[in-house]
């Protein structure tokens, strides 16, 4: 399995329920204007969705941190 190949299994996997759904229906109309696959596009916002929900719980961690010290 190429490093590609992983990458689109990753971001594909993030995308479930409704986020999943939006993402679908949203990833063959953006695949159809750039030279991406619609599996591309579908884990490009998967790691999107993956990064901001990191960020959520990161950002609350670092201001208590700052907070505390």
């Amino acid at each position: 399995m190429t490093a590609q190949e992983r990458a689109v299994e990753i971001g594909s996997a993030s995308l479930t329920g409704v986020r999943g759904r939006v993402a679908k229906s949203v990833a063959k109309p953006i695949a159809r204007r750039t030279g991406l696959t619609r599996e591309q596009v579908e884990a490009i916002i998967g790691f999107l969705i993956l990064a901001y929900g990191i960020y959520q719980v990161v950002r609350p961690l670092v201001r208590a941190s700052r907070r505390s010290t």
